[in-house]
């Protein structure tokens, strides 16, 4: 089954080789056919793109709701916010859940996550996967906020923004680059005269990057913490901040590629072949336990692994 992170660099990857292409791209003035059918297309791509981060960020949020399930820690020990998330507050969620599927399919819908919901009372649980994000049809920047507050990330946004700052993807606050997204998306998805603008289409492949790995890091750095069953995050004594993870890099610097760790001065690696060189970064990244991102020749993002 594709994970979430998968699934995101497939449709992401895509939408950036799509905001390119000469379909998308207005002509003189004269060319009005051509130009109707670009900004048509130009709209679609927003709605799409916008749709593939929301989508990253609750099903990113659904596996590791599953994976909390596996292991040891007694659901009476996980943060206060994150139980009731997953209890009586995904009510909400599964309600609207249920009145947006087939008539035939909900009963065991509705069984199956009820039988999650009860799980929580026996030392083996399973939490619902549709805890965060599922009760409304689009996915706004205060559930993306609640989703890291409930895993003790006190400054969500801020936390992010400073993240993918460092990783030289955004200078803006995250918050207001996915505010205006989604103010773009649902424009162009109910406005019939919208016209999204292609570099915003080039643009946000950028952020959408920066929004994806700064969220799926810090969710991965809780996760951890719950994982290893670091009392003091337990007990609330300790929460996750962005300048816990050091980033590990490849980037591609005058005809060869570079391996650059988060506090030195030069690259740590240097090879001609990526192919050499990657797969030695992402076992160096693991056993330190940092943020890997693999940038291309042109300094967009290639992939990332959080550790």
């Amino acid at each position: 089954m594709p994970t979430a992170k998968g699934l995101f660099l497939e449709r992401i990857s895509s939408l950036s080789r799509s905001a390119e292409i000469d379909a998308v791209t207005n002509r003189v003035f004269t060319e009005k056919e051509h130009n109707d059918v670009a900004r048509m297309l130009r709209n679609g791509l927003s709605v799409v793109g916008f749709a593939a981060l929301e989508d990253f960020v609750k099903t990113r949020t659904s596996e590791v709701l599953g994976d909390i399930g596996r292991t040891t820690v007694p659901f009476g020990d996980l943060p206060e916010k994150l139980r009731n998330a997953a209890t009586f507050e995904a009510i909400s969620a599964l309600s609207y859940q249920l009145s947006i599927r087939q008539k035939a399919d909900r009963t065991l819908y509705i069984q199956e996550q009820a039988a999650k919901l009860a799980s929580t009372a026996s030392p083996a649980y399973d939490l619902t996967p549709h805890a965060f994000g599922f009760d409304q049809a689009n996915l706004q920047e205060e559930t993306i906020k609640a989703i890291l507050k409930c895993f003790l990330i006190n400054d969500p946004w801020g936390e992010m923004t400073r993240l993918a700052s460092r990783m030289g993807l955004v200078a803006l606050p995250l918050e207001e680059t996915y505010k205006n997204a989604a103010r773009r998306r649902h424009r162009a998805a109910h406005v019939a005269h919208a016209d999204t603008p292609q570099n915003d289409l080039i643009q946000f492949v950028k952020e959408a990057y920066a929004i994806a790995i700064s969220f799926d890091a810090l969710l991965s750095k809780a996760f951890d913490c719950l994982r290893r069953r670091n009392l003091r995050y337990l007990n609330g004594q300790e929460s996750i901040n962005s300048s816990t993870i050091k980033i590990r890099s490849i980037r591609s610097d005058r005809g060869v590629w570079k391996e650059f760790v988060e506090g030195r001065n030069s690259a740590v690696k240097v090879e001609r072949d990526i192919l050499l060189l990657a797969p030695q970064a992402i076992t160096r990244a693991a056993s330190s336990n940092n943020l890997f991102v693999q940038f291309d020749i042109n300094g967009g993002v290639v992939s990332w692994e959080c550790n």
